[in-house]
Parts: C-alpha cells; structure tokens; sequence
C-alpha cells in the first residue's frame, strides 16, 4: 500500500510540476524554432535576423521552421497569443533577466506562453483631427477619401476592435452598449476602404502611406517605427455611452480606456533553449524591434518607452496605462465573429439576429 501512495504522488508531480528554468540564461547547441503562420504579419525574417545574432554571439545552430501540427518537435514556438493559448501551458520558473523584464513592465509572468507585444488600438491620420467616440467617427464622411481603413475580415483584429470599442470583454449579443457599438460601426463600413478588407498588415501600411483613407487602424507598436513621418494618432474612438443595467439607463464614459491584447509571443517547450527570450528581452534588442521592423509590435509598458525622444502629444499616457487593462478575448466573442461581421456589412439584421438566437449556436 505504501509504495502505491509514493507511486501516485510521482505521477501527480510529474504532471503538475512547473517547467523548471536556470537562474541563468541557457541554450543547448542546436535550437528548433517554430512559428505559427500568420497571414496578416509575416515574423519570420524578424525572427531570422534575430537569431542570426543570437547564434553568432552563442556559437550554437538554429532551424526556423512553420508548424504544421508539429509543436512537440520545437524548442520554441512564436506566434500570437491568440495562437498559442491553446496549447497547454505550465506554470514556468524564468531566468531572472526574464522575470527583471516583465516585473519591469507591471506584469507578472508565471506560465509558459512570454508576450513580447501589447497592443492597445489606435487609428492614424495624416490630419489633425481630434476623435474621441465611436458615434463621432460614424458621423465622418470625406467627399475625396475613405473615412476608414481595415482588414475586417481578420478575426483576431475584428474581435479586438469589437471588445475595445464596446468596453465590453464577454459579448452580450442582447447588450444595449454591444447593439450601439455595431449599430456605429456599420455606419462607418459604409465609408471604408473596400479594397482592403483583406489587406494584410503591410497593404494596409501602404494604402496609409497613400493616403487612401482619414483614418487607418493599427495597434500602437507603429508609432515608434522611424519611417513613420507626419502622423497623428487617436486612441481608436470608443462607446461615448454603456448601458447601466442596473439603473436602466445609458452612463456616459468621460475618457477612453487603452484596453490591450497581447500579441506575438512565444510558447516555451524546452526551458533549456531560453536563453533566446533573453535575447529578445534586452533592452536593445526591443529598442531596435520597435524602431526597424515594420511589424506594430508594441511596448509592454512605459518602461520600454526610455530611449524614445519625441514621442507624440499624449503617448506615454496611454502606453502608462497599458498594462492594467490587459483583455483576454473570450471564445465567445471568436464563436459569434462571423455573425458580428454580417451585422457591420450589413449581410444581417441585429434584430432579425437576436429574435432567432443565431448567436447562441
């Protein structure tokens, strides 16, 4: 009986014990990265450029790879966070260069998925036009431009935008707020640029770039990019009004919030192999993400803001506050996207909608 209760407390052990790391930074002699395809941002020459550099400094091999139903074979795993919080995490002990760098940035990191980005939502502007609610960019109308520029058949970014805008992080298809925010945003598909609905990020940087639309949606990460000139950003316009269901009535918001999302990150498989995160983490090596690589990868915090002069009127304030309002997009609000998108495009009737509880199934 005995030696059956130290069998099971093994196995309850090896199944619940955290991935163990050094105190250090450690790497093996070859090194299999994989990435999850992304056909909206392309990571894969960042991530060559960078290990280019770490292998030279650390005389080790490398393979960069896609996954294809292949994650075990990977030491690490990159991709968005939207991606990787499927797989199964464990709770992970960081090299204390890694844990100085998150606890830097307000966040407290114990699982095997590492955010390297945090994006809050804004939209670009060539011109210097003040937005600050959604109602008030449904009301823009351009006779010589779109008002507006998206890819909204990107689910992860439509999701974002629908949580972000909303103030709302588990969608309520019979919410008043949800009812008002697509209600705003179908008058505003009414002025975006068609020819981008399924842009990925760089067309969409280009079709900005042209000055194609007013406004052009992006996470917060672009502003720091040095051929970014001439540019005004608003954070991206949100619900001036959320419904007060105990009161019954509409409660006006008096400032926006800088929701934020995690973005690309990286999974842990092999804790021997992180010395690579602790590459990623050094402060120049995000100084230089940010400045170089046209991939809207964004600061964790104001923290990583330290080297950057000129920052626009009013930056600083909303990267300050990034990280304490960190959103997990809920598998309802992915669930409901395509219905949530005929809605905008006007393919459905919100209330034809919520009389057949479509949204339910």
């Amino acid at each position: 009986m005995l030696i059956l209760v130290k069998v099971f407390f093994l196995v309850l052990f090896i199944h619940t014990k955290p991935i163990f790391a050094s105190e250090e930074c450690s790497n093996e002699k070859n090194l299999k990265i994989g990435l999850i395809n992304n056909d909206y941002i392309d990571y894969q020459y960042y991530l060559y450029y960078e290990l280019g550099n770490f292998v030279q400094e650390n005389n080790i091999d490398f393979e960069l790879a896609f996954v294809d139903q292949n994650i075990d074979e990977f030491d690490i795993v990159f991709g968005e966070f939207n991606q990787l919080k499927k797989l199964s995490s464990k709770e992970i002990l960081l090299p204390n260069q890694i844990k100085k760098f998150y606890e830097s940035n307000g966040l407290d990191i114990k699982y095997n998925i590492l955010p390297l980005d945090l994006d809050t939502l804004i939209v670009l502007s060539y011109e210097t036009i003040s937005i600050k609610y959604l109602e008030e960019l449904s009301n823009i109308f351009s006779p010589i431009k779109y008002t507006f520029g998206m890819n909204f058949n990107n689910n992860n970014y439509l999701s974002k935008l629908i949580s972000f805008s909303s103030h709302q992080q588990i969608i309520d298809m019979k919410s008043h707020t949800v009812e008002s925010t697509l209600s705003s945003l179908n008058k505003i598909y009414s002025n975006t640029n068609k020819n981008i609905l399924d842009a990925n990020f760089l067309e969409l940087y280009n079709s900005y770039e042209s000055r194609e639309n007013l406004f052009t949606f992006f996470s917060d990460g672009i502003i720091l990019y040095k051929n970014l000139q001439d540019s005004y950003f608003n954070v991206f316009p949100q619900n001036e009004f959320i419904w007060n269901e105990d009161i019954g009535i509409f409660d006006k918001i008096s400032e926006p919030v800088p929701y934020s999302y995690y973005g690309f990150s990286a999974y842990i498989n092999n804790s021997n192999q992180i010395g690579l995160l602790c590459h990623l983490t050094k402060q120049e090596v995000r100084d230089n993400t940010f400045k170089n690589f046209n991939l809207q990868i964004s600061p964790l915090s104001a923290y990583e803001l330290k080297n950057f002069d000129d920052l626009p009127d009013g930056y600083e304030k909303v990267v300050n506050l990034k990280n304490k309002n960190v959103v997990n997009i809920e598998e309802e609000l992915l669930n409901n996207i395509d219905l949530i998108r005929d809605i905008i495009f006007n393919n459905q009737e919100y209330r034809n909608i919520i009389d057949s509880n479509r949204y339910l199934n």
